[in-house]
């Protein structure tokens, strides 16, 4: 009878220590990044002279060379209004995932449509007149962007 408990208590205990033996698999799992924010870009878009720089100066590079390109295109038109204009226009470009620009929205007053009607073509010419841009990157792959570039409109 003795060696009867003794078997049952070893079995007993056998039964229940082994989880004691057993390791947990999540302790060799590594933590998985499911959040993603897609209202930011990891790398943003630039032009071929912008795109060595890092990040907070390739921003502001690709930012003024935009606006540069576009206010200089522009300004080689003669805009004669019979009002003096003292407003900003915000363009929305649109950024494809190949690089490409192109024009999406204009928000303009109704002074600056009416004063001055041909400015969305010219806006739309200049946009197209850009030259192949280096697309935004999330998580290593090129993505679809907008850029909002104010322009501020000035006549005497």
């Amino acid at each position: 009878m003795n060696s009867r408990c003794l078997i049952f208590l070893i079995s007993i205990l056998l039964a229940t220590s082994c989880d004691f033996f057993s390791y947990s698999k999540t302790d060799k799992l590594q933590a998985v990044d499911t959040i993603v924010d897609f209202t930011r870009v990891d790398v943003s878009p630039a032009f071929s002279k912008c795109k060595n720089l890092l990040d907070a100066a390739k921003a502001n590079c690709f930012r003024e060379e935009i606006h540069t390109r576009v206010a200089n295109s522009l300004q080689e038109h003669q805009f004669v209004t019979d009002i003096g204009i003292d407003e900003e226009v915000v363009i929305d470009v649109l950024i494809d995932a190949e690089g490409k620009c192109r024009l999406k929205n204009i928000t303009a007053s109704e002074t600056i449509t009416e004063e001055l009607p041909e400015l969305e073509n010219l806006i739309k010419s200049a946009i197209e007149k850009l030259p192949q841009i280096q697309p935004a990157t999330k998580r290593g792959i090129p993505v679809v962007t907008q850029y909002h570039l104010p322009l501020k409109i000035q006549t005497k």
